[in-house]
């Protein structure tokens, strides 16, 4: 069992603009803390504002006079194939300093690590399957050629909930398309994804190619409005994402937004009780229940509640909270003292309404010092409650009940969100026609998540615009040009 004591020594990296490191400009860094243990882990740098140019001027001097954009596809995606042998020759201290720094289970760590090689080696297989270049005859009979090109220079938002994965969704659609890349990671989680520089380096990627900077919120904010990017391409709040979306018309930059969700698990009266409970008490701990697609709404039928909170009450006592590092947890601590508030003071409202707190509601006994929270099923609270309607974006689920099964669907809709769902029943068929009315990105059938490489999510409503993932990812980094000839 690996303790954190035994962990990568402390971290301190700094800006990686045009193929190398380099210090902040005005000497500014950023502690990084360790969730589980509350202690610094490593520092990163803070990009100043004339950082955050010369990485954009890197970006755009790749883009404009480097070869990546000019490569064909097979170039582009033999270099990725690259990219993701040298990421994987790093997968085991990649996942410690993942663990040290987000405080997730190791499992979850090593699978975000492993992610991003897996994602690139995906995308680099489109490029015998896609084409970005078709020849089509006019209306006239003249020949024309229709071409998908590359949107320029991408400033990719990464989130701290998951920082490897969520950059598996966005860099290898971007550079298969032959954009070059800004990546903006958290202050709270930076250090893992410079491991993706540092691999680029190895792999032989042009200069510019790939940049790398933590920012504060005034740069970060002046990297969405910067005239030197043409994409901007974000994961996070809803709230945030609003103001991006209004950041960027003002140059009409392009925008793909993956947002908040609050997504419904609709179980039908026929879906097994062992299938439902045991579903759910495997997501709900998974990424320390900062999932934007976690299914955080529970809708069942006021006459299998019982049977179905009872079953998930206690396959839910069963979660191993604990140290992030030791193999048996599947629950770790939240990110920072903030966010425990946070999902708190959710858990602490859904009482006010007058809530049942049916199993947890606090930190486990013996923890009483650590940033833990069981996890919490609630129940007895409206479909229009705080509880059943905000994002908590912690390991808390909301049980709500319909009396027909129309309304069941009403209230799976009910909410500024359109992430994901699912929907639980012993017939596929019927489940398929269910998950139809379901009005979201992604559903998923007898499953509580789902995502793949090769499948497009992203979201309706509020949960944004755009697609990543799939061929379809491409699209989102590409415009479309017209060549008469």
């Amino acid at each position: 069992m690996t303790t954190h004591s035994e962990l990568a020594p402390a971290t301190e990296r700094g800006l990686f603009i045009d193929g190398t490191w380099r210090p902040s400009s005005d000497g500014r860094y950023e502690e990084v803390v360790n969730p589980a243990t509350r202690q610094v882990f490593g520092r990163a740098a803070l990009a100043s504002p004339a950082d955050l140019d010369d990485a954009v001027a890197a970006a755009r001097r790749a883009f404009d006079h480097g070869p990546w954009p000019r490569m064909t596809l097979a170039e582009r995606a033999s270099a990725m194939i690259r990219l993701a042998a040298e990421l994987e020759r790093d997968i085991e201290p990649l996942t410690q300093v993942a663990l040290a720094e987000t405080g997730l289970a190791v499992a979850m760590c090593r699978d975000g690590a492993q992610g991003i090689p897996q994602f690139l080696r995906y995308a680099a297989g489109l490029a015998g399957t896609i084409a970005l270049t078709e020849e089509r005859t006019a209306a006239s009979g003249a020949k024309v050629l229709v071409e998908k090109v590359p949107v320029g220079v991408v400033a990719a938002f990464i989130p701290w909930n998951a920082p490897l994965k969520l950059a598996a969704f966005k860099v290898p659609s971007a550079l298969l398309a032959g954009c070059t890349l800004v990546l903006k990671p958290s202050p709270e989680s930076p250090l893992s994804l410079h491991y993706l520089a540092d691999a680029a380096v190895r792999a032989g990627l042009p200069e510019g190619v790939i940049n790398i900077i933590a920012a504060d919120t005034e740069v970060s904010q002046a990297l969405v409005k910067h005239p030197g990017v043409d994409k901007i391409s974000f994961t996070g709040s809803t709230a945030v994402g609003k103001s991006i979306a209004a950041s960027a018309a003002g140059s009409l930059k392009r925008v793909t937004l993956e947002l908040g969700g609050k997504s419904a698990a609709l179980v039908l009266d026929d879906a097994p009780v062992d299938l439902v409970a045991g579903s759910m008490a495997f997501v709900l701990p998974l990424n320390n229940g900062a999932i934007c697609a976690m299914p955080s709404r529970l809708v069942v039928s006021e006459r299998r509640k019982d049977e179905i909170v009872g079953a998930l009450a206690t396959a839910l006592e069963k979660t191993v909270v604990g140290d992030p590092a030791d193999p048996a947890t599947q629950l770790g601590p939240m990110i920072n003292e903030q966010h425990f508030n946070r999902v708190m003071g959710f858990i602490d409202s859904a009482r006010a309404e007058g809530g049942t707190i049916v199993t947890g509601g606090g930190r486990p006994e013996g923890m009483e010092d650590g940033l833990y929270i069981s996890p919490t099923v609630i129940t007895d609270v409206s479909p229009d409650s705080t509880a059943a309607q905000e994002e908590i974006f912690g390991p808390v689920l909301t049980v709500l009940t319909y009396r027909d099964e129309d309304e069941a669907v009403e209230i799976a809709n009910n909410s500024k969100y359109g992430l994901a769902g699912a929907v639980y029943s012993g017939d596929r068929d019927r489940a398929l026609e269910f998950a139809r009315r379901i009005r979201t990105g992604t559903v998923a059938v007898n499953s509580p998540i789902g995502t793949d490489p090769a499948i497009p999510c992203g979201g309706f409503k509020a949960s944004g615009y755009g697609r990543e993932l799939g061929p379809e990812g491409i699209d989102d980094f590409v415009e479309t040009r017209s060549v008469f000839l």
